[in-house]
């Protein structure tokens, strides 16, 4: 009874804090001291954000690109193209590879180094954080050619170092059932990821003739938005420069603020159950 009491107790007290009511994201609140965003858009239960990304503390010069900034996290898995020992083709499937991870598979429309599209090292890799040189190898994926990842799991959370953002860079997740059918859950673009008045550009970058770069989170808002296949396409000329992929796998979605899974709060009537309950037994013990 008295542990009981004590919970109870305890509930009382976090019921009787003041809450506080959170508006929806706005474009002009996007200036998070702590995490910055650039821009932010949503279809259902996907939104995206952008942000400059960060240098790992081991590369502070940002010679291996920008990563998440959920880097760091517990439950966030990251491939960043670097090592090609790590590479390997996937059994029974064409132009299908691993990258040190065989909960992610990589599969292109074409033989990679077709139309250009590879895995390389040269002055167009995305950018560090701070528009750095970028001297490792990344992803970059040309028209004629594409990238679909599938996924182990479903996913609530999927970030990239984008580089040289261009309008025909495109994005799609979705979700592929237990029988292989597919459901597209959101078709993201630079046009509509910067569609809004108040969107910025993060990072630009002196020695990609001055287009810019940044790093793109895309995360299940609810969880109709978890997804298990991502495609990566190019519709026009230029290439869609990618490095530094971070995933998280999930059932629950995402949030973003805390860059883990999205805490599960008693409903309203619940807590004020508890909280009348609690005062009756303090009560009850005041006068016995």
């Amino acid at each position: 009874m008295k542990r009981i009491y004590q919970m109870l107790l305890a509930a009382t007290v976090a019921v009787a804090a003041p809450l506080t009511i959170v508006p929806l994201a706005q474009a002009d609140d996007f200036d998070d001291a702590s995490l910055p965003v650039y821009s932010e858009f949503t279809i259902d239960g996907i939104t995206a954000k952008v942000t400059k990304g960060v240098n790992l503390l081991d590369d502070p010069n940002g010679t291996l690109g920008a990563f998440s900034d959920f880097y760091y996290n517990e439950g966030v898995v990251t491939i960043d193209f670097n090592d090609p020992s790590v590479r390997e083709s996937v059994a029974g499937k064409t132009n299908a590879y691993t990258f040190g991870d065989e909960s992610m598979i990589f599969t292109f429309d074409k033989a990679l180094g077709v139309d250009r599209t590879d895995v390389k090292s040269d002055k167009w890799a995305p950018t560090g954080a701070n528009a750095e040189k970028n001297t490792s190898d990344y992803l970059a994926v040309f028209q004629g050619n594409a990238v679909t990842v599938d996924l182990a799991s479903s996913l609530n959370y999927f970030g990239m170092n984008w580089g040289a953002l261009s309008p025909e860079n495109k994005f799609e997740f979705l979700h592929v059932d237990d029988n292989g059918v597919e459901t597209s859950l959101g078709l993201f673009d630079y046009n509509n990821v910067f569609g809004s008045s108040d969107s910025k550009l993060p990072t630009q970058a002196a020695h990609h003739n001055n287009e810019y770069n940044g790093y793109v989170h895309f995360y299940a808002n609810e969880t109709d938005g978890l997804f298990n296949r991502i495609k990566i396409t190019q519709s026009g000329g230029g290439g869609f420069e990618t490095d530094n992929y971070s995933f998280r796998f999930s059932d629950q979605s995402f949030d973003f603020e805390e860059g883990t899974d999205t805490a599960q709060t008693p409903e309203p009537g619940i807590l004020l159950g508890l909280t009348a309950f609690a005062g009756m037994m303090i009560r009850r013990r005041l006068m016995a």
